[in-house]
């Protein structure tokens, strides 16, 4: 029920507004409350939390018109007003409307005017605090996102684990603010190396959470298990239990014994990481084996284990498929086969070097068309 403000010291006007009273327009039954002076309209305004409208004077007198409203800064600022006036001097109006008058009446006002003026004010204003109130709901929302954003990107390691003659970087860039892509790396208790890179099923903030969930779960379970397919057996079966609907994984995850090179992985539904050959006469091969399905579908999947060397000047490459499905504007994919072409080229590099100039790579191929999904690589080398 709109509730309108009159402040005027004209009984007749006042008449006029009290047989409107109850009466009902598009925006309602109006009611409005009526003061003499400026004094008589600060105390109401002070005291009332539900006024809608002002309908001000503007000729003077005990009335300072829309100064009045200048001593109510912090108060009741945003209440909408209107400008009433018994004269016809356009530069009185232009003043009020200057001032932040909505719109004015010329008195005398008819009945109807006045409803359909205040009616078409107080839409008007209406809109304009649906949105005020809607820009504050965004500011807060990108607040929050601002302080998500951070934590995801503080939870992914940027200091790697060290080891002599051990090379590790990664790079991650997701489509959206918040990713569902996530690597890691970790130092377990019997001196080994974990990695892992993951994808979680769609984008944005659900999969950022599931991400934060998988990888906690994640690094618990490695702290007290060496085998990696029995890790990933442990982790499949709590996500399953979470039973979040529509939500996976897929993951990659090994250890590497510093001491021997060896690497010994399980493969929960991701793309096969690439070993490298340091050997220009050598390629790069996919590892194969380490068979499991996604994880978070299904419980108790088996989860085998594979193992290969890493050797001197060797390269593991981890990545997600936001790198091969990458698209140009002529809807061109990037490719494996592009991947490989660049892991080769570039394997004299640092894992550093290899991981920051294939984003970049990518970024070129792209030419300015959209990255449709997370981007993420791990790079591990040995000297």
């Amino acid at each position: 029920m709109p509730t309108t403000l009159v402040v005027d010291n004209d009984d007749g006007f006042e008449a006029i507004c009290r047989d409107c009273l109850g009466k009902s327009t598009t925006m309602g039954v109006h009611q409005f409350l009526f003061a003499k002076n400026d004094r008589e309209a600060i105390d109401l305004i002070q005291s009332k939390s539900d006024l809608d409208l002002a309908i001000v004077s503007i000729d003077g007198g005990d009335i300072s018109g829309m100064d009045l409203f200048r001593q109510l800064q912090g108060i009741r600022l945003r209440v909408p007003r209107i400008a009433l006036t018994a004269g016809s001097d356009l530069g009185n109006i232009r003043k009020a409307m200057n001032d932040g008058a909505a719109d004015f009446l010329t008195k005398p006002v008819k009945s109807h005017d006045l409803l359909v003026t205040v009616d078409k004010v107080y839409k008007d204003c209406e809109a304009r605090r649906e949105a005020w109130r809607n820009e504050a709901q965004l500011s807060a929302i990108k607040r929050e996102l601002d302080i998500a954003e951070n934590i995801q990107r503080q939870i992914l390691p940027s200091i790697f684990p060290h080891r002599d003659s051990l090379d590790i970087s990664a790079h991650l860039t997701p489509a959206k603010r918040m990713s569902g892509d996530f690597y890691d790396t970790f130092d377990l208790p019997d001196g080994k190396i974990g990695l892992a890179v993951a994808d979680v099923s769609g984008k944005g903030i659900p999969a950022a959470f599931f991400m934060a969930v998988a990888r906690t779960l994640l690094r618990a379970t490695a702290m007290n298990s060496s085998s990696p397919g029995m890790c990933l057996h442990s982790v499949n079966n709590m996500l399953c239990q979470h039973q979040i609907t529509s939500m996976f994984v897929s993951i990659f995850y090994c250890t590497l014994d510093p001491n021997t090179w060896e690497v010994v992985y399980s493969n929960g539904g991701h793309l096969p990481p690439y070993l490298v050959y340091g050997d220009s006469s050598k390629g790069a091969i996919a590892l194969d084996g380490g068979d499991g399905i996604v994880l978070g579908v299904q419980e108790d999947m088996p989860f085998e284990e594979s193992r290969c060397m890493l050797g001197h000047h060797d390269a593991l490459f981890f990545y997600t498929d936001g790198v091969t499905e990458a698209f140009d504007r002529d809807k061109n994919q990037f490719s494996d086969e592009r991947l490989i072409n660049y892991l080769l080229e570039n394997r004299s590099l640092s894992a550093h070097a290899l991981s920051e100039n294939l984003f970049a790579f990518v970024n070129d191929f792209r030419d300015g068309a959209e990255q449709n999904d997370d981007f993420t690589s791990l790079v591990i080398k040995r000297f």
